[in-house]
């Protein structure tokens, strides 16, 4: 018996298998890098965010001397090829930051060179999510194969840890973690706890998704029509902004 779990991210070869509807583009592209303050950084713990001229800048210190930052901004559709050449991607990432306090210009030219990278978002739909099958037979996506979301709640990644808790508890409580293999009983037994994990996390990651894909939407729409929409869902469907972090998927 041969038991896949796909784990191969917002292109998962894993999720076409399964017949899941393609992922689809943000009109958002986002450089991230790290940069290195050899002699420590006065930013302190605290994650920052700035928005300046349908710009979004975000800086996350990771230690005393490291700091993690992003840019994300509306897509330009060019040869997405030549984002794969940091120096490209740190010239035309100062070229957006000119308007922007000295120390986030200096926070992007100073950046470690093979941490630079260009990402054009991905998402799945929430409301395919709702419907999709995620697994068949012996066969499942888990992560972002099964939600890949936009990075506006900073919780994509929180989500697939939840989603390996959620498994692992299922498949120990149904005996695989020390069954043989191979047998009809397996099968059914793997099939079972797949089942489980897709009733169990289907509503968590619905919310989640939902809520990225509103910000998200927010966040490129130039229109005061559009806008006003968006902040009225998020308004009505996510009264608590940080409902999304309280919540526990349980013990391992």
């Amino acid at each position: 018996m041969q038991v896949v779990i796909g784990c191969d991210g917002g292109k998962s070869i894993v999720a076409k298998f399964l017949n899941l509807k393609p992922t689809k583009m943000f009109p958002i592209f986002t450089v991230r890098g790290l940069t290195n303050y050899p002699h420590g950084h006065p930013f302190g713990r605290e994650f920052t965010r700035f928005k300046k001229d349908g710009m979004l800048v975000g800086r996350l210190p990771i230690d005393n001397n490291m700091i993690y930052w992003f840019s994300g901004q509306p897509y330009i559709p060019k040869d997405e090829r030549i984002w794969k050449n940091p120096e490209v991607i740190r010239q035309y990432t100062m070229e957006l930051l000119s308007n922007y306090p000295q120390d986030i210009q200096e926070m992007a030219q100073n950046a470690d060179m093979n941490s630079l990278s260009f990402t054009h978002l991905r998402y799945r739909d929430p409301w395919d999510l709702l419907t999709g099958t995620f697994f068949k037979g012996t066969v499942m996506v888990v992560g972002d194969a099964m939600h890949v979301m936009g990075p506006f709640l900073g919780q994509g990644g929180s989500a697939a840890l939840e989603d390996a808790v959620v498994l692992a508890r299922n498949m120990a409580q149904l005996g695989l973690n020390h069954a043989e293999s191979g047998s009809k009983i397996i099968v059914h037994r793997v099939g079972k706890a797949f089942d489980q994990f897709v009733r169990q996390r289907r509503i968590r990651v619905v919310r989640l998704s939902l809520q990225a894909y509103l910000i998200g939407m927010l966040s490129v729409s130039s229109s005061p029509l559009k806008r006003i929409l968006w902040i009225m869902l998020l308004f009505l469907l996510f009264p608590n902004q940080n409902s999304h972090m309280d919540y526990d998927c349980g013990d391992l």
